[in-house]
């Protein structure tokens, strides 16, 4: 269940997609609570990459169905924006293009064996998206 998103990676159209809606939850219901949010973005974390793996043996190199990736990772920038559904959406869009994309070296990460790979691209997307809000709340003085 963890390693789907509770399922969201069968979803037949844009499952990382829609697997980073768990984290925008996540999110929601945690941030006020900085050490339980920071805790459940590092245990996903840990947990994704041995999920991954274990799902790479099975089904080969990054499996479509497994979205842990996003949604673990994308907890990453959502730390670090207000709540204001403008960032949200900035966010959202920013990390999702970046994870299509993948800029350097984010290309070569996927390519880390055992799982890793799986996680550090959608990581350095999800630091990639950190620097995009941090410097949009300092031009937007938020």
């Amino acid at each position: 269940m963890l390693a789907t998103g509770f399922f969201v990676g069968h979803v037949p159209l844009a499952p990382a997609t829609w697997a980073c809606c768990i984290s925008i939850i996540l999110w929601y219901f945690t941030r006020s609570i900085p050490l339980l949010y920071t805790g459940i973005a590092v245990v996903l974390f840990a947990l994704g990459v041995v999920i991954s793996q274990r799902y790479e043996k099975v089904l080969g190199d990054d499996p479509h169905c497994v979205v842990i990736d996003e949604y673990a990772c994308f907890l990453l920038p959502l730390y670090f924006i207000p709540r204001n559904i403008l960032f949200v959406v900035v966010a959202f869009i920013s990390f999702r293009i970046l994870d299509i994309l993948k800029p350097p070296p984010l290309r070569r990460l996927e390519h880390a064996p055992h799982g890793w790979g799986v996680m550090l691209d959608d990581l350095g997307a999800a630091v990639y998206t950190t620097i995009i809000i941090m410097v949009a709340r300092i031009v937007l003085h938020r």
